[in-house]
């Protein structure tokens, strides 16, 4: 993973350099607010913490960058299970995914290095990892397992935020966004003659589709490489 974020920085960082451009990078990240909808049906939310490297565009006129960023997010949701032995627990289902996501920057003010601004982006995903191998178990198909597992996603981004200037080099960011997959996370085919481990029945397990969406909460650091022309 460190090799990838590294690819990254050193492909925007060459672009950058090539039209002798100032940008901005840094890292961000902190708490997702995890929902996903099971068929219609939505789970309880899931907290999980996220993490992002950034690289951004600098405008010194405020007119508006462009971004791209990479990061580990785990996507979930969690649900309250009674068994027919009279039991209970709260269960997880967590997806860990690498993201890759680009986009658009718009400030609201006219400074240029502080102030509010609004973001819309687009998502790649690809999932490293699953908690699902925790539930086998209990040897029922009524629990999802790997197999049915949407490696490649996608989805949009939407939200806003404030940067600070700390420095002329250095400042600060709190954004808030919206992540609505496009792309079901999970897709499984009707399954027969499934018994229910909650109360022991057998069922026929209809097709199920699993999507994402987050609301997350990020802070920041931003630096600035900036390029000077000197006569």
């Amino acid at each position: 993973m460190f090799k990838k974020f590294l690819l990254l920085v050193i492909c925007v960082s060459t672009i950058s350099s090539l039209y002798s451009q100032s940008f901005w990078f840094g890292p961000k990240g902190a708490l997702s607010f995890n929902v996903q909808n099971w068929d219609g049906f939505e789970r309880d939310p899931y907290l999980s913490i996220n993490g992002d490297i950034f690289i951004e565009t600098h405008d010194e006129y405020s007119r508006g960058s462009l971004y791209a960023q990479l990061g580990f997010h785990t996507r979930g949701s969690t649900t309250r299970v009674n068994f027919f032995n009279g039991g209970a627990a709260n269960q997880s289902f967590q997806f860990d995914n690498l993201v890759l996501e680009i986009g658009a920057k718009q400030k609201l003010t006219s400074q240029a290095n502080a102030g509010p601004y609004y973001i819309v982006g687009v998502r790649g995903e690809y999932t490293l990892g699953t908690n699902l191998s925790e539930y086998v178990r209990f040897q029922s198909a009524y629990y999802p397992i790997d197999d049915f597992v949407r490696k490649l996603n996608y989805g949009v981004t939407v939200g806003g935020g404030w940067d600070f200037e700390f420095s002329e080099l250095i400042g600060g960011l709190i954004e808030l966004t919206v992540n609505p997959d496009l792309s079901n996370q999970y897709e499984q085919q009707p399954i027969p003659n499934v018994i229910n481990p909650f109360n022991g029945q057998t069922v026929t397990l209809r097709e199920r589709k699993v999507r994402n969406l987050t609301f997350e909460v990020k802070f920041g650091l931003r630096f600035m490489r900036k390029v000077e022309y000197i006569d």
